[in-house]
């Protein structure tokens, strides 16, 4: 079977992703197709396939799977890719997506030529404060859960030390998005990442806002923040108005390609 695709990247968080606003597909077992197609070096390689569809709700409807074939419920990074396709195939440049932790909405910003897409995510919650081990941070759900831990130093990698650990602690109801974080001032932060169902990977970007949110609460941090991740640079924007949280980055297309995909295949 020849399964279309796009490959999108935000910050180096990369993901197959079927439009099917565009292409009727056949139906599919989306988590193992995925399980299949974001295999590093084995086939297209990816954090997660991505689903766009049309919806009664929104001008889309995103549905995410992480590349071990679980469904995620939100994807920073992922919206901003979403927001960036249907800019170019309806030339608009605001949107409203849903997606499974809710209706959210994107828009294009273009300043100086430079072109960047920034999500409104909403709220971010502190579900509260988790001593594990060694480590002290805050359990954060933004559509996601996340554990947040500032450090001093990243210098020893702690995402692959201790992320796949933190990541099924028993402290959580359910596996959770690990990030370690230092904070160089009160308007940037380094952010180094463990991704539930995915493992390391090179920016997050509800993993940022989480972080910036709880950079907030416990480190001092500004209501705008630059966050600098292995893979690039994005702002987190807190609205003290509203209680919203706002990221903004740089997406792009990587490539465009059809899966030979054999549905039986070994996953």
């Amino acid at each position: 079977m020849l399964i279309p695709y796009i490959k999108m990247q935000a910050q180096g968080n990369d993901f197959v992703i079927l439009n099917r606003l565009s292409i009727k597909y056949p139906s599919l077992d989306f988590p193992a197709l995925a399980k299949s197609i974001c295999k590093r070096k084995l086939s297209v390689g990816a954090d997660g396939l991505v689903i766009l569809d049309a919806s009664v709700l929104a001008d889309a409807k995103m549905t995410i799977f992480n590349a071990d074939g679980s469904q995620a419920q939100m994807c920073g990074s992922a919206l901003r890719c979403i927001t960036s396709i249907l800019h170019k195939k309806f030339d608009r440049d605001e949107f409203i997506i849903e997606t499974d932790s809710g209706v959210k909405s994107g828009k294009v910003i273009t300043e100086g030529g430079i072109e960047s897409i920034e999500v409104l995510l909403g709220k971010v919650t502190l579900l509260g404060e988790k001593e594990i081990d060694s480590f002290t941070g805050g359990w954060m759900e933004v559509g996601n859960s996340h554990f947040v831990v500032f450090r001093e130093s990243l210098s020893d990698k702690p995402h692959l030390r201790y992320g796949s650990y933190l990541e099924y602690h028993e402290a959580f109801d359910e596996p959770v998005n690990v990030m370690f974080a230092r904070k160089i001032s009160a308007g940037e932060i380094e952010l180094v990442i463990w991704e539930r169902g995915c493992g390391a990977t090179l920016a997050c970007g509800t993993g940022a806002t989480a972080t910036v949110a709880y950079g907030i609460a416990r480190q001092g941090l500004d209501k705008k923040v630059k966050v600098n991740m292995p893979g690039g640079y994005v702002y987190v924007r807190f609205d003290p108005e509203t209680m919203d949280y706002a990221l903004c980055g740089s997406v792009s297309e990587i490539s465009y390609g059809e899966y030979l995909w054999k549905a039986s295949e070994p996953i």
